[in-house]
């Protein structure tokens, strides 16, 4: 049962991770330079904005959470599919 809350929460902080990644990437689309600010920093005469820097490896945080969580919840799955339910144990005891 625990295996199952642990699941459930990591499942929570993926779905975090990413509704904060899409944010951070809008802002960071946001506050990408237009026009001949845009030339320069192209040209690396200008550094991008700092959110522009952060937010490919926010996004990876994000991928990463999500994809660990992901294959955790179907590890429960699979354990939970092929562990012996308590009516067929039942089933078992009272029938022998």
């Amino acid at each position: 049962m625990r295996h199952k809350q642990l699941s459930e929460s990591t499942g929570v902080l993926a779905g975090l991770a990413s509704a904060i990644a899409v944010i951070i990437g809008y802002l960071a689309a946001r506050a990408t330079p237009k026009g001949l600010a845009k030339l320069s920093m192209a040209m690396h005469l200008t550094r991008p904005p700092f959110i522009v820097r952060i937010a490919p490896v926010l996004t990876g945080i994000a991928v990463a959470l999500a994809t660990v969580a992901s294959l955790y919840r179907f590890y429960i799955w699979w354990v939970e599919r092929r562990a012996p339910s308590d009516d067929t144990l039942n089933e078992n005891q009272h029938g022998s």
